[in-house]
């Protein structure tokens, strides 16, 4: 019973009010004091069931009293509050592929490389790849009344799971034997506005002598949150207060001159004045007629959310059961930014003659008087080549509906043989449907038609009548679908007698089969939609994996774990994942471990089989504008110019690259963890580096970083960036190294109840990596945008029916995003740099939520996050709207809460 004196001891003093590593079953522990048969679990990182939730690999744990107390509303808020979490893809990606969707990064691997489970069972991958490229499961969908505790381990675990456990992997556990009726209604809403919320919860469980069914039921409703609605931040207009390089867009209303290849530009076009520009709903800047796109944007969007999980378990016989579970999940997201933005059509001046045209496709050309033509907007202009630039707000907000429709089922048997062996199988099949329908837009034929019509054609700088918006709009529709059906069986129990004790076993195998299938409309697939792109593709791949799990107690106070798997993809082959853990115990209250595994993955299937994206960026073209004596990121007084050094408008290519390989390297963990009377903590050192991993580069980041990625870049015979290629690509290697650090204590305080204090943090000591051997390391840390350290604090106070809780969340400071960028361009030129004013403040923020018994069945919870209303902290490098890293940080400022729950 050694390990479960140490069991015990971590159970009773486990910080009820936050993330613990220690095991949450108080039954566990008194069975272990009482002397008792220990009922034996499987935990997530180990196929072999045991009694010590305590293992050679770290698992962090949240219960669901654990997240109620902290105030989360949803898996995805509770998942982000963990300081392994290095990024985060949240709904204020409003003008991402995935703006309906949330994910998770660990320990700076990726969304990609995290594994979500349910109940130690796959989920179907959301069939819209974040970046048009990486696959990830949509935490966003997944069930929060249901869940009984989330476990997350943070390492590596491709000889466990397979593929996608580099950085760790979420375990979802819901509950089993849940029996009778509970109510629940929250309503939030912000201190600042927008954004309100409401969620109704119903939980219906009944039990027999031989099984139980659960029913959980959950409906979410949110508002939107504006731009402005966040004018406390600065947010609601393009020229932020706490940025030096926010600027107006230059997509108001205006021609642009292009400079020919003599370097000789012409003059003489029309340009609005400022009470023009103002009549037509644009912004005078001063300089240009401009615009200020903040005013249409959203920060998240407007959803709908209904969630049910039913779960059922029926014992057939004495030691065999039916298990299953039938998971129904559908939502509705609409996000709205600001209007087309659009430099698509070019006119020539030749004499008495005028031709108007499209950049990006020669057939659509017609020819005018230079006199009467386009609205007399060239009748004074020199000849040479003019680029009309506008903002087409007559069409309103471009708006994307989001519908999403998830289905999940899972049946299985599982029981015992002998009284030693655990066996189990199931047959498991999920799908995920994504239709997105998107408002706003005009095809580049269409306008061109508006354009050119009758003898002199329109102007595109005069205002555009509601009945010809109505004649030129253009409703773009996509229809994505992914696909999983997998079956496995496994078993463990006993495998032979040691010295030391039985030596456990767990073998097992399984098989998958994958597909995804994505359409958008004819004109979308073209690249005929003005300010936007898209893309068709399908593509299936099954593979099979068995493995095995030997867990050796060498002698009495150490255990070697031994796994080794097996995985077979159809299309890129057979690889072999072992993996090695000890655990040394010198004393009942310290347990030291180690692990070490190879890891292998398979690059995403919408990396390999999706077609090409075309899609739309705005860079910066540091080049081009150093170049022609400009500064990046500043305002310049030719508006040519202007546009070059801040908001450059480019077509880019993103997609699939059908020659990568995979992905293979290793992870290692060695740490310690103590377990006392009154404290218990635990220090983890890891490491896991990936080589040929698959990464694709914004185009913001090659514009920036030239040198090194100047074969992605298209120039034209003026060296202006015209097109960026960023498509998935293996890079030479990616290395990262840290540290956890965990510990909590608790005071019994008498009549006034107990205290418990709970501290988590995570610090990276390194992250690097090459595009190719023979380019320099690049450091992220250095790089910028990724801060060094996460920490939590979080205080409990439990006295008779009242509770209460404070937590701190605690982000690091960290580089700006261009901090690299700035650095060089400043020493190239001989300039000091700064560099505290190019970083990012470290940030705190405050969680209060109290809850009280009213009596056994009724309770009420209410709560305050982000006590001091602190807003998102400004990147002073980041030159992109909204200028600040949304993966780290949000804009909803102070929130409050009230819960009421009814138990029947």
């Amino acid at each position: 019973m050694r390990a479960n004196v140490i069991l015990a001891k971590a159970i009773r003093f486990a910080l009820i009010g936050g993330a613990t590593s220690v095991a949450l079953s108080t039954s566990v522990a008194i069975a272990a004091e009482d002397g008792a048969k220990v009922e034996r679990i499987e935990v997530t990182g180990s196929r072999i069931k045991r009694t010590d939730m305590e293992t050679a690999t770290p698992v962090t744990v949240l219960s669901a009293d654990d997240m109620a107390k902290q105030g989360f509303t949803n898996v995805q808020d509770a998942l982000q509050s963990l300081t392994s979490t290095t990024g985060a893809m949240t709904t204020q990606s409003v003008h991402g592929f995935t703006p309906a969707a949330s994910s998770i990064s660990l320990r700076n691997a990726g969304a990609s490389r995290t594994l979500t489970l349910i109940n130690g069972k796959r989920l179907n991958q959301y069939p819209k790849p974040a970046g048009g490229t990486d696959n990830f499961v949509d935490t966003a969908n997944l069930p929060m009344e249901a869940v009984a505790r989330i476990e997350v381990l943070q390492s590596g675990g491709s000889a466990i799971y397979g593929a996608d456990a580099v950085g760790g992997v979420v375990n979802i556990i819901l509950k089993r034997d849940f029996e009778g009726v509970a109510l629940k209604y929250r309503h939030g809403d912000t201190t600042e506005g927008g954004g309100q919320s409401d969620r109704i919860a119903l939980s219906l469980g009944s039990s027999s002598e031989r099984g139980n069914v659960s029913t959980f039921i959950e409906l979410t409703d949110t508002e939107r949150l504006a731009a402005t609605d966040r004018a406390v931040f600065g947010l609601d207009t393009d020229k932020v207060p706490h940025s030096k390089y926010s600027q107006y867009s230059s997509y108001g209303a205006r021609i642009a001159a292009q400079q020919a290849a003599n370097g000789t530009t012409p003059t003489g076009q029309r340009v609005l004045t400022q009470n023009e520009c103002e009549a037509g709903g644009f912004l005078w800047t001063g300089k240009t007629c401009g615009y200020d796109r903040s005013k249409m944007r959203d920060l998240s969007p407007e959803s709908t959310r209904f969630i049910s999980s039913t779960n059922f378990n029926y014992e057939l016989a004495d030691n065999l059961s039916f298990v299953g579970r039938l998971d129904f999940a559908q939502a509705k997201s609409t996000t709205l930014i600001e209007p087309m933005g659009i430099d698509n059509y070019t006119v020539n001046v030749a004499g008495d003659k005028i031709t108007l045209g499209v950049d990006s496709d020669s057939s659509l050309t017609k020819t005018f008087d230079k006199t009467t033509g386009l609205g007399g907007d060239f009748k004074n202009a020199g000849d040479g080549d003019y680029t009309y630039i506008r903002r087409l707000h007559e069409f309103g907000n471009r708006g994307g509906e989001t519908n999403t429709r998830n289905y999940f089922f899972t049946a299985g048997l599982e029981g015992v043989i002998a009284d030693d062996y655990s066996w189990d199988t199931s047959i498991n099949y999920g799908r995920t449907n994504v239709d997105v329908y998107s408002s706003g837009f005009a095809t580049v034929g269409g306008l061109f038609n508006y354009l050119a019509e009758g003898t002199n054609g329109r102007s595109l700088l005069s205002s555009i009548s509601k009945d010809d918006v109505k004649s030129v709009a253009y409703t773009p529709f996509e229809k994505a679908q992914s696909t999983q059906k997998n079956v496995q069986a496994n078993i463990s129990g006993p495998a032979f007698e040691l010295p030391a004790g039985s030596a456990d076993f767990a073998f097992g195998a399984e098989y998958t089969i994958q597909d995804y299938a994505s359409e958008s409309d004819s004109e979308s697939v073209k690249g005929n939609i003005l300010s936007r792109g898209g893309s068709s593709g399908s593509g299936e791949r099954s593979y099979w994996a068995t493995y095995m799990e030997l867990k050796l107690p060498v002698v009495d106070n150490l255990v070697v774990d031994a796994a080794l798997r097996y995985d077979r993809y159809d299309d890129f082959g057979g690889n072999v994942s072992p993996q090695l853990t000890v655990e040394y115990r010198p004393i009942d209250e310290l347990l030291v471990r180690g692990s070490v595994s190879k890891v292998f993955r398979a690059p995403d299937m919408h990396r390999v089989y999706g077609d090409a994206t075309k899609a739309f960026s705005t860079v910066i073209d540091f080049k081009q504008c150093q170049a022609l004596g400009g500064t990046p990121s500043q305002p310049n007084s030719d508006p040519n110019l202007h546009k070059i050094c801040n908001e450059l408008n480019i077509d880019i290519t993103t997609g699939a690259n059908k020659e990568l390989d995979a992905e293979t390297g290793y992870t290692a963990n060695i740490g310690a963890v103590y377990g006392g009377e009154s404290l218990n903590a635990s220090l983890d050192i890891w490491e896991w580096k990936l080589d040929d991993m698959v990464s694709d580069i914004s185009a913001s980041k090659a514009a920036r970083e030239y040198e090194t990625y100047e074969n992605m870049i298209t120039r034209d015979a003026l060296g202006t960036i015209t097109h960026i290629n960023t498509v998935a690509q293996n890079l030479a290697y990616q290395k990262v190294r840290g540290l956890d650090l965990t510990a909590g204590y608790g005071w019994d305080v008498g009549d006034f109840g107990e205290l418990k204090l709970n501290f988590n943090g995570t610090y990276i000591l390194l992250s690097e990596g090459q595009t190719d051997p023979t380019a320099a390391i690049d450091d992220d840390i250095d790089d910028g945008g990724l801060p060094q350290y996460k920490a939590n604090l979080v205080l409990g106070w439990y006295v008779s029916d009242f509770e209460t809780t404070l937590g701190a969340y605690h982000t690091a400071r960290m580089h700006g995003v261009g901090y690299k960028s700035f650095k060089k361009a400043a020493l190239d030129k001989g300039q000091p740099f700064d560099e505290s004013a190019n970083e990012i403040a470290s940030q705190t923020k405050w969680n209060l939520t109290s809850a009280y018994n009213i009596t056994d069945a009724i309770k009420v919870t209410g709560g305050v996050m982000n006590l001091f209303n602190a807003g998102p902290n400004f990147d002073p490098t980041d030159t992109g709207w909204p200028h600040y890293n949304r993966s780290s940080y949000d804009a909803r400022g102070r929130e409050w809460f009230i819960e009421g729950e009814v138990k029947f």
